[in-house]
């Protein structure tokens, strides 16, 4: 093992989103970037996501959309309950298209995706949620152009490298420690460092810590809190870091790992999705039921609900059900939300045994076999039951205000079959404290000399435990943030040099 040392203006830790955009934006400004990066390949988490929250981008304005970026700031605000730093927001969602046009130039391939096509069908009647939505283009062909302008632009990257450590020299950040491919130790000084290693979804520990429960899925990501740590040991302040919870899958289903032009992330192609994704009667561990199941069409309000139950839940549906989707007389919309539903036919009677036999799912002749092998309280189920029929019954949803047309399956013909759902996330959101300029703050809200961060390390921009229902916003707040960060680094560097001189 060797020691190895970089001396630069600016280091960025991480090439997902928020780090190609801080690199970029540091280099334009004339100062020599390294870029640092544990995989072999830029992208990062970002490359998972599908989109890029922007509002009054030339794409909308083409098509007729005229959205106001105060309407947009006062949505979200109010979604936050006014916990999120408005000063931060307000920024990123003002940068929003312009930033969308520069991702542009420098090789991201977009399309809007109209409101009248959003896959999340709560937002048909909502352009500031469904018709945010610029959806990338052949990511690996625009990744590959990304990569090339940072590099033709004098981006220095490293990868298969690890952060590990800031440097701090009497208060300030001055450089970051990091270990290679190969084991060796490796120093970076620089005057201002930007930390975008992306959260910590890859610890599995530590989510399960922040959000209470162990029963969410993950699609399996490599940010495991290094930046973060770091950060917080130099002084900021974690105050809203949590999972970014994502619809819900069936238990144990195989799902896709990253998204294609025919599919998104967390993908199954098990035709029982099709039950999944309609607002069958959901239940509790305990039997008992606790939500409008219509949200099963908005991707984040689904999530939420799942995870109030501590991330699992159960549908129930019985022969009769199952008898009509295999025949294909299903009435209900079938949800795209999250990762979409499996559009195939198939034998759900013989699926549905598959899945109890798998132990994904339960099965009881009678309602009160059904209980017993779940491990609810036959009564309670029961009368969930029972009260949940009654209003199939009479089209009146009197205790969840179910809409009409989704009152249609009662369950009524035995047998039953419960299945397991659990909360999906696709990493972490939130993070340190920071101010308008990216710019990570201490305690006493003062910035950290040399300190930057955005994506998803920053905090102020999300609520809590809870992510805005408005399709692309965490990816757009990725990049937006990482090109401020950039900026405001450089800005750093050069008033630096301006004393020094």
């Amino acid at each position: 093992m060797t020691n190895q040392t970089i001396d630069t203006d600016v280091l960025i830790a991480g090439t997902g989103g928020t780090g190609l955009a801080a690199a970029y934006a540091a280099v334009t400004h004339g100062l020599k970037v390294t870029v640092i990066e544990k995989q072999s390949q830029i992208g990062g988490n970002t490359k998972i996501s599908s989109g890029f929250f922007a509002i009054n981008s030339r794409e909308q304005r083409e098509v007729g959309m005229h959205l106001t970026t105060q309407e947009a700031i006062a949505q979200l605000a109010d979604y936050n309950h006014y916990l999120s730093n408005g000063t931060l927001l307000a920024r990123i969602v003002n940068r929003s298209a312009d930033t969308l046009a520069w991702l542009e130039k420098m090789g991201m391939e977009i399309k809007l995706n109209p409101t009248a096509n959003t896959t999340q069908f709560a937002h048909r009647n909502n352009d500031y949620r469904g018709g945010s939505y610029h959806m990338y283009q052949h990511k690996d062909e625009s990744y590959q152009r990304i990569q090339q302008t940072l590099t033709t632009a004098g981006v220095d990257f490293h990868f298969n490298t690890t952060f590990t450590d800031l440097v701090i020299t009497n208060g300030a950040v001055t450089g970051a420690t990091a270990i290679t491919a190969s084991g060796d130790q490796l120093t970076i000084n620089a005057h201002a460092v930007v930390v975008a290693t992306g959260g910590y979804g890859g610890d599995r520990e530590k989510v399960t810590r922040t959000m209470h429960t162990t029963h969410l899925r993950t699609l399996g990501v490599p940010n495991n809190g290094e930046g973060l740590a770091a950060m917080v040991k130099a002084g900021g302040t974690d105050i809203d870091s949590h999972a970014l919870i994502h619809a819900a899958q069936l238990a144990k289903s195989q799902v896709t790992q990253k998204t294609s032009q025919q599919h998104l992330a967390g993908f199954s192609g098990n035709p029982l999705t099709q039950l999944l994704l309609t607002p069958q009667l959901w239940v509790n561990m305990q039997g008992q039921r606790f939500t409008n199941e219509d949200v099963v069409y908005d991707t984040v309000e689904w999530a939420n609900a799942a995870w109030s139950q501590g991330g699992q839940y159960l549908f129930i549906v019985d022969q009769a059900t199952l008898n009509t989707f295999t025949t294909n007389r299903n009435r209900e919309e079938v949800s795209q939300a999250g990762p979409g539903a499996a559009t195939g036919s198939g034998d759900f009677t013989a699926l549905a045994e598959e899945a109890v036999t798998g132990k994904t799912a339960f099965k009881g002749n009678t309602l009160t076999e059904l209980a017993t092998n779940t491990g609810m309280d036959p009564s309670t189920l029961s009368q969930t039951i029972a009260t949940y029929n009654q209003a199939v019954a009479s089209k009146n949803d009197s205790e969840f205000s179910k809409r009409l047309q989704s009152l249609d399956y009662s369950i009524s013909d035995g047998p039953f079959y419960a299945f397991i759902c659990q909360a999906a996330y696709l990493g972490t959101v939130g993070g340190v404290r920071v101010n308008r300029n990216l710019a990570v703050l201490d305690d006493d809200f003062k910035p950290i000399p040399g300190l930057y961060t955005g994506g998803a390390n920053a905090g102020g921009y999300y609520e809590g435990h809870s992510y805005p229902a408005f399709e692309g916003l965490a990816s757009g707040f990725t990049w937006t943030s990482g090109r401020i960060a950039g900026t405001s680094a450089a800005a750093y560097v050069k008033a630096k040099f301006a004393t020094v001189n």
